[in-house]
């Protein structure tokens, strides 16, 4: 027969034993630590002193048409010059509204023809899309000239796809 402290201990080791299992068989946090959503890259430019050069727009208006969610909108968004736009899988046009300057400026029209691709992440990770961008249509109200540098939309950031001239 065992004495009381040695007792006491026995059973604070199996609570001690039961507790690291089951917690190690729980899991909270996100295995995937990989970016799996591809965003076009959007920088704008504006002429200044004989040369282009990156431009932050006064209060500006990125705006989807198509994308039902308002968590990927720039509404009102002050001394930005690069903006993440998210494409659907879906469909192989997006068409995205873009106003400068809120307060008085014209409103633009942009719209992205392209190509989607299933890529494998991993097993944690799953499928992203990666995109090919064919052809940008824009309107020229306030816009002068849109320009693709990187056909190539994938899951990596900061890679400049698409140039906006004002």
């Amino acid at each position: 027969m065992l004495n009381k402290p040695r007792q006491n201990k026995c059973w604070f080791f199996l609570a001690c034993v039961f507790t690291v299992l089951y917690s190690s068989c729980t899991s909270d946090r996100n295995p995937c630590l990989e970016p799996n959503i591809s965003k076009v890259q959007v920088s704008c430019y504006q002429f200044k002193s004989g040369e282009y050069s990156d431009t932050a727009l006064p209060n500006a208006i990125f705006a989807s048409l198509d994308i039902d969610s308002a968590r990927y909108w720039y509404w009102g968004v002050k001394a930005m010059s690069k903006f993440d736009l998210p494409l659907s899988p879906k469909k192989d046009t997006a068409r995205w509204i873009l106003q400068a300057d809120s307060a008085f400026s014209l409103i633009d029209t942009l719209t992205f023809v392209y190509e989607t691709k299933l890529k494998f992440i991993s097993n944690a990770c799953g499928y992203s899309h990666d995109y090919l961008i064919k052809q940008i249509i824009s309107t020229n109200r306030n816009i002068d000239s849109v320009r693709v540098s990187n056909h190539s939309v994938t899951t990596k950031a900061g890679i400049e796809n698409v140039k906006i001239y004002f």
